[in-house]
């Protein structure tokens, strides 16, 4: 085993700030006019940097593999939230991190304190390989066959910037669990799910592609039943190449993978997945993290005892927020976030906690929880006590009264609706009604818009903004689905009947009424050990609709202008305003991409040398130049990985030898290369020309092998 293992994904702080720079000197480009705006918008997004509804700022989304955040990211996410947005930073149902109002001048430095605590803000928006999820808990449940952290984590360096990641339609989305608890396993709802499954004692996963919730759910398929766990990286690149190749490119709302499965069927996307599976070349990344260290290792000895409760509060955040762990003596800690949101003091008291009593990193659930784990039984009592001074010691965690919401139209341009004022009004008939053991564990979900942040098909309850006009005047409605259940899969039930029914539209003002007598209903037509969403699929749709229909009446604006108004927005117009919503940006080829990026450090070359700067410096930028031009052109052929042939070696075979470039002007790299250090001024100079020339016919070529006369 390695003596030190790794929660972070970037290859190095030194190659991520060098990275962040190119971004700096973009984002100046940019506002001289001379980048376009798809291509600007596809790299910003790829660093993670998405527009908000308000002009001029912007929110950032950290990448946090398995949503693993250490004390050092916590104490950086703090100084950014402090220093440069609203006041707080919101965790994500991706097990991300979000932070708002950024301006884009702003941008490159959030990313520089990030980066050196670790952190990467890189692929976590975009047409790209998101955040790799697990369950927060992976590891630590009795039942778990074995634990996926060091799975996930390698899968997630694995995938991060890979080249055949980089044409993509859509986002692609990958999660790998541990449990089949379906709290924690939500294999059903991503593009490739892997849960843990041993076989003849041999360490395997069952692998389902093509789910996704979004305004039309697909729960995924069985791909394979059981795969060996040496398999799980290349299997998933090859899925991945599949859908790069054969993915929609130009219908954006039908260019994810699960659209690709209905169109082609199981078989045929198997057969494709296997070919492409044969075809690619061994990578020891592949297996090497299977002798890894883990990164759980606990600060203190196991606990002797377990605690006696001081009080009511205490015995039911025992009862519902702690875990005892496969490991005796420790325990994991579920923390409820209110809304998902944390001020810097929380984020720094979460940090300094777990310094103290765990020495671990935290995990964000994709429920916007967090989770400490292997905290010693005998320190619960003390754990609790700090996090109460944070405002975070309330029981519940993840159930009814915790309520899950995405930021909405406070911040999204997609956004109809704000869900955080609904939660805010439905928690104190929350609390009541989870004071009955039966309701306790529901989860009630809430989405500003039918896009699915909040994962609102999952819930028992689930909410998502609409609006609806009365003479003219708009009113803000949410849409109410029930009978979710936590993975999509209702037991014993077909695939995708786990997902909640849309039953009815309420005006917002009316949802906390409308939830209450529906869970008062649900209290007296019932009984244990019936649960919500079976009691719901038993009464149905149109008796659920009779139910709330007295809730849904929507007077003129003149009789009840209450309705017509938010929670929390008395004074202010309730009005629709979405935008062009940027999730996926706009789909650009690689190629274009890699020749912006290279046109980029050919321009800080020139400003380097013209700027008398180090001649170590100036030289490295200008073989950059060569390298990413270089890299557009391997790009022509396909996708090709730079870890595996060294991009140069592959250039003088494939392009130089070969004769598909200009002698010249392709000898200048591959002379360059043998060059050592250091050189003259006037070398420096020719070399830094050439470096432009090289770009230069890079896009010429690119522009030839586009032209229609090229195939004519």
């Amino acid at each position: 085993m390695t003596d030190t293992p790794r929660n972070d994904i970037q290859p190095s702080v030194q190659h991520a700030l060098g990275e962040i720079e190119g971004f700096a000197h973009s984002v100046l480009r940019y506002g001289q006019g001379r980048i376009p705006d798809a291509i600007f918008l596809e790299s910003r997004l790829r660093h993670g940097v998405y527009g908000q509804r308000q002009d001029g700022v912007h929110m950032m989304r950290s990448k946090q593999p398995l949503g693993l955040i250490t004390p050092a990211q916590l104490d950086a996410m703090a100084d950014l939230t402090e220093r440069w947005t609203a006041g707080t930073a919101h965790l994500t149902t991706r097990q991300d991190i979000q932070i708002h109002f950024i301006g884009l001048e702003q941008t490159a430095e959030v990313m520089r304190v990030f980066t050196r605590a670790a952190g990467t803000f890189r692929e976590a928006c975009g047409n790209v390989v998101r955040n790799v999820t697990a369950p927060p808990v992976s590891g630590v449940l009795p039942d778990e066959p074995f634990d996926v952290t060091s799975h996930g984590l390698a899968l997630a360096r694995f995938l991060l910037a890979h080249p055949d990641g980089q044409s993509l339609g859509r986002k692609f989305k990958v999660q790998v669990a541990g449990t089949r608890e379906r709290r924690w396993n939500l294999a059903a709802i991503h593009d490739v799910g892997a849960t843990a499954l041993l076989r003849n004692g041999e360490r395997g996963f069952e692998v389902r592609v093509g789910g996704g919730l979004g305004a039309v759910p697909h729960p995924a398929q069985i791909l394979y039943d059981w795969i060996p766990a040496a398999e799980l990286l290349p299997l998933t690149l090859a899925v991945l190449r599949v859908f790069a190749r054969e993915g929609e490119k130009e219908k954006r709302a039908r260019a994810r993978l699960k659209f690709l499965v209905a169109r082609l069927g199981l078989e045929s996307l198997r057969a494709l997945v296997e070919a492409e599976r044969a075809l690619l070349p061994e990578d020891p990344r592949w297996t090497a993290h299977l002798d890894e260290a883990l990164p759980d290792r606990p600060l203190s000895p196991p606990g002797h005892s377990w605690p006696v409760p001081r009080d009511r509060e205490e015995a039911a955040w025992l009862r519902t927020n702690v875990i005892r762990q496969r490991q005796t003596g420790y325990a994991a800690v579920v923390v409820r976030v209110p809304s998902g949101d944390l001020t810097p003091t929380q984020l720094r008291g979460l940090a300094a906690l777990a310094r103290t009593h765990t020495g671990d990193t935290w995990r964000i659930g994709v429920d916007q929880s967090l989770v400490l784990r292997f905290v010693p039984t005998d320190r619960l009592s003390a754990v609790r006590d700090a996090l109460s001074a944070l405002g975070l010691g309330l029981p519940r965690a993840g159930l009814l009264g915790d309520t899950v919401t995405c930021p909405g139209a406070d911040t999204c341009k997609l956004g109809i609706t704000t869900p955080r004022s609904v939660a805010r009004e439905l928690q104190p008939v929350l609390d009541r009604l989870a004071l009955h053991a039966r309701l306790e564990r529901l989860r009630i979900h809430v989405s500003g818009c039918p896009n699915s942040c909040a994962q609102h098909q999952l819930a028992d309850i689930g909410l998502f903004g609409a609006s609806r006009s009365v003479d003219g005047v708009a009113a803000p409605h949410f849409v109410m689905l029930l009978g979710g259940e936590a993975d999509g899969r209702g037991p014993g039930l077909k695939p995708g009947d786990g997902l909640g029914m849309s039953v009815i539209k309420l005006p917002a003002r009316r949802v906390p009424e409308a939830v209450e007598a529906l869970l008062d209903a649900y209290l007296e037509g019932s009984e244990a050990p019936e649960r919500f969403p079976e009691w719901v699929r038993r009464v149905g749709r149109r008796s659920l609709m009779d139910l709330l229909k007295p809730f849904r009446d929507l007077a003129s604006p003149d009789r009840a202008p209450d309705l017509y108004r938010e929670f929390g927005k008395a004074d202010a117009p309730f009005a629709v305003r979405r935008g062009v919503g940027e999730c996926a940006g706009e789909v650009v080829d690689a190629v274009d991409l890699l020749l912006a990026e290279a046109d980029g450090q050919v321009e800080r070359a020139l400003e380097a040398l013209h700027g008398g700067e180090d001649e170590a410096q100036i030289r490295a930028l200008a073989l950059m130049s060569f390298e990413v031009a270089g890299q557009a052109l391997l790009r022509l052929d396909g996708p090709h990985d730079p870890t595996q042939t060294a991009t140069a070696d592959r250039f003088r075979e494939t392009w130089y030898q070969a004769g598909r470039i200009y002698e010249g002007v392709g000898h200048t790299w591959l002379a360059a290369l043998q060059e050592t250090e250091p050189v003259s001024a006037d070398r420096l100079r020719r070399l830094v020309e050439e470096s432009r020339l090289f770009v230069e016919e890079a896009h010429s070529i690119v522009g030839r092998a586009r032209s229609p006369l090229a195939t004519a």
